[in-house]
């Protein structure tokens, strides 16, 4: 395999699915920009403006079947020397949330994701509630997460001090950064976390530092930033998702900030991002205890002791009844779905 392939990150399991499903001849490259109705899917050859065939398309049933950045894609050359994209090759992992204003229906973000850098900036946007919702979606995806707290310069040192011992009795076992982005103290420490061929998704609310960051990573200034506002609060600048690639090392899927945050319905995400409530809840006297008014409830009694924060405890609850709701609103969908294709039958039973 070539080495902008390597570079690229990609991996043996797909030359197997390639050459399983005897498509040797064609382009194979990753997308590494996602427009509107377009792409760019940088292969072995160059870069290349792509978009999907009609038959892919037509196969495509909600947005998850189409490619977005981190894609490994299959491509044939065109007349205009495009790429069109005739198959998405198998994903190991996806990083979604729940579609905004579409009920029961998830948003892919990106694709063959290995860690996400969850940036927040702890001067003036330290929220713990938020990055509950940040690690869940990262747990939903099967990604490793690390949390960076930016602009450490803006705030005084018993603060961040402060910050840091709250974030990690509520994430303990997930790594913290701290970063400067004035004098990028820090960037060594994300540096020597960046592996070879792997790749990193930065996600987070809009002005928390990710474009500048990924410009002082990659060495260039790829990303546009804007100054601080008055009250030093960042500005957004990332209106679509692209991939950088840092010489011999990493992997790098930048992505607009997120304005709503919805969970959806994977099993372990509320387990792995409320583990402090799961853990307490093996000592409740009832195996199916919701935690609210219970008798002998191992995390009520825990919250009246100030064992855990109400904003912890509450915060699960709400997420716990939007999961609820999404996988009321996804049945529903596939319900509706149902009814389209029996009337569809009949129809042609009648014709």
């Amino acid at each position: 395999m070539s080495k902008i392939l390597n570079d690229l990150g990609y991996y043996s399991d797909l030359d197997n699915y390639i050459q399983s499903k005897e498509q040797t001849n064609s382009i194979i490259g990753r997308v590494i920009k996602q427009g509107r109705q377009s792409y760019q899917v940088k292969t072995e050859l160059g870069n290349y403006n792509s978009k999907i065939s009609g038959k892919l398309r037509h196969k495509a049933k909600q947005q998850s079947d189409y490619p977005v950045v981190g894609d490994w894609v299959l491509a044939k050359n065109n007349q205009e020397n495009n790429l069109i994209i005739h198959e998405i090759l198998p994903r190991k992992t996806t990083i979604s949330r729940k579609a905004i204003n579409r009920f029961g229906k998830k948003q892919t973000i990106a694709a063959n994701v290995d860690f996400s850098f969850v940036i927040q900036d702890i001067a003036n946007d330290f929220n713990l509630n938020r990055l509950d919702r940040l690690i869940a979606i990262c747990f939903s995806s099967n990604v490793t997460p690390f949390i960076i707290f930016t602009k450490i310069d803006l705030i005084a040192t018993e603060d961040i001090n402060s910050c840091i011992n709250t974030a990690r009795n509520r994430f303990n076992d997930i790594p913290i950064i701290l970063l400067s982005n004035k004098t990028m103290l820090g960037l060594k420490d994300i540096v020597k976390n960046i592996q070879y061929g792997r790749t990193y998704c930065f996600i987070g609310a809009s002005g928390a530092g990710k474009s500048s960051l990924i410009n002082h990573l990659v060495g260039s200034n790829v990303m546009a930033t804007k100054k601080l506002k008055e009250n030093n609060k960042g500005q957004h600048t990332t209106s679509h998702r692209e991939l950088f690639i840092i010489s011999n090392s990493g992997i790098l899927i930048d992505t607009p900030g997120m304005r709503e945050l919805g969970v959806t319905d994977s099993n372990k995400t509320l387990e792995s991002t409320f583990k402090i409530i799961f853990n307490l809840s093996k000592s409740c006297k009832f195996s199916n205890c919701s935690h609210v008014s219970e008798p002998k409830c191992a995390v009520v009694n825990a919250l009246n002791n100030n064992e855990i924060l109400k904003s912890y405890y509450d915060n699960f609850h709400k997420m716990k009844r939007e999961q609820e709701q999404y996988k009321l609103n996804k049945r529903g969908l596939i319900d509706k779905e149902m009814v389209k294709v029996l009337k569809s039958d009949s129809k042609k039973r009648k014709a």
